[in-house]
């Protein structure tokens, strides 16, 4: 008896993975992970210059609740003595707005003496008459019912810029932050409904409190190490600039390269949206063509250590600033290892769904990213390096009936087609590598 085949298009995190988990979890199955590009990990790109760690991508990863399978697998690959847990200092957060930053809070001291005190305060009374609403909404218009306009266009407004580069008016509730309709639908009140919300449950291995009370972990050399391992442990499974002319799909799947096929039994694409939409059918290819990306540019810099008196994890800057810059992370606070003990190492975001390639490329980014920490930090910065990276379609954009456009995927898929990536069910690692694992997982039943 022959062994089934599968295809995996794709060598990012998610195909990475995916191929993982189906070694793990069944190893009778022959898979081939198919890359167009000459390299694996997708956006996990870590980079060392002058002997500090830019991160072009994700840059840490929580390690409470489902974070946890993530550690599993790095445990699972050896890698724990090459983690990297966040300092302290990564808790402290930032907002910067009308001219000045001012700190989140982040313990019940902060809280109390906060000067978003009276804000918090005044949205948390409006929560609790809150009513439930069934449909989707808009992220503005469901924190807006709940906690009022202020709120959301100070820190909701700022939250969605910093992980999805996203707009609140745009964005889909329901798809972006499932736990707030789930909670939504219990009582009303999402405080209400948080009382008697039990501690997340994680399907796999815990870890101790030690682990799991830290804000975020990486490794020595960046988050990719994990995907560099993942490479060499398939790299007798990849195949590398693999250009692939067409897909069939009957009771096989064929894919076409160079005048040459050959047939799967399955086929799993983790390859962006926009990307897998010219393979396949015509209905198929109009809901991945109908899910947006935002175009974002990344600058790292090395400061002198001494340059900025900062401390905490980064800054996030609402939409109202009508600036470009989404925030800063401040990469050696979180991480002291990444950078040499007299430097550090600063992420300046830019760009996101307000603007328009054609927007961006049009700016002297790396100009508008320095001139703005000049305006926040109120001086002039001496920068030792500084390196940009423009990405055209960056992150997905999880916009008003995401969670309807996923299940038109799955149904258009057909028995034999799997699709996953960001685009999919969620745009962080951990939600990339859990799913991965479910749907591997699902398959053995």
């Amino acid at each position: 008896m022959s062994k089934r085949k599968i295809a995996i298009l794709g060598s990012g995190i998610a195909g990475l993975s995916y191929a993982y988990y189906l070694k793990k979890y069944q190893p009778g199955i022959e898979f081939t992970i198919l890359e167009s590009s000459s390299k694996s990990g997708g956006v996990v790109f870590s980079e060392i210059k002058d002997d500090c760690v830019f991160e072009w991508g994700p840059r840490g990863v929580r390690p409470k609740g489902n974070g946890q399978i993530v550690l599993e697998m790095v445990e699972d690959l050896g890698l724990w003595d090459d983690l990297v847990f966040a300092n302290d200092q990564a808790k402290k957060r930032y907002l910067y707005h009308d001219g000045k930053l001012q700190v989140l809070p982040y313990s019940l001291r902060s809280f109390i003496t906060s000067p978003y005190l009276t804000l918090f305060l005044k949205a948390f009374y409006k929560d609790l008459s809150a009513g439930k609403v069934n449909e989707d909404e808009t992220i503005a218009t469901f924190v807006d019912r709940h906690f009022g306009e202020k709120f959301r266009v100070l820190f909701f407004d700022s939250l969605v810029s910093g992980v999805w580069a996203g707009d609140v008016s745009k964005m889909s509730v329901s798809a972006s932050f499932p736990i707030l309709k789930k909670l939504e639908s219990k009582r009303g009140s999402l405080l209400k409904s948080l009382l008697g919300k039990k501690p997340e449950v994680v399907d796999g291995k815990s870890f101790p409190k030690e682990v799991t009370s830290k804000a975020l972990f990486s490794f020595k050399n960046g988050l990719q190490t994990l995907t560099d391992t993942l490479r060499e442990m398939l790299v007798n499974f990849i195949e590398y600039d693999v250009q692939i002319q067409k897909i069939d799909f009957s009771d096989k799947v064929e894919v076409f390269v160079e005048g040459s096929s050959i047939c799967y039994d399955e086929l799993v694409s983790t390859i962006p949206a926009h990307q897998l939409s010219s393979y396949v059918k015509k209905d198929l290819s109009e809901v991945l063509d109908s899910i947006s990306y935002a175009p974002v540019a990344v600058l790292n810099l090395i400061l002198p250590k001494s340059e900025l008196e900062f401390d905490g994890f980064g800054f996030l800057v609402p939409s109202k600033e009508k600036s470009v810059v989404l925030g800063m992370v401040a990469n050696s606070n979180t991480f002291p290892s990444h950078a040499k003990q007299n430097k550090s190492v600063n992420t300046v975001m830019m760009g996101g769904a307000r603007y328009s390639t054609e927007d961006l490329k049009s700016m002297d980014l790396k100009k508008e990213g320095l001139s703005f920490l000049n305006k926040v930090f109120q001086k002039k910065i001496q920068v030792d390096a500084e390196e940009l990276i423009f990405m055209d379609k960056a992150i997905p954009q999880y916009e008003l009936g995401h969670l309807d456009k996923v299940r038109m995927i799955e149904d258009l898929s057909g028995k034999n087609f799997k699709v996953l990536g960001s685009h999919m069910y969620g745009v962080s690692l951990i939600d990339i590598i859990a799913k991965s694992r479910d749907l591997v997982r699902k398959s053995l039943d």
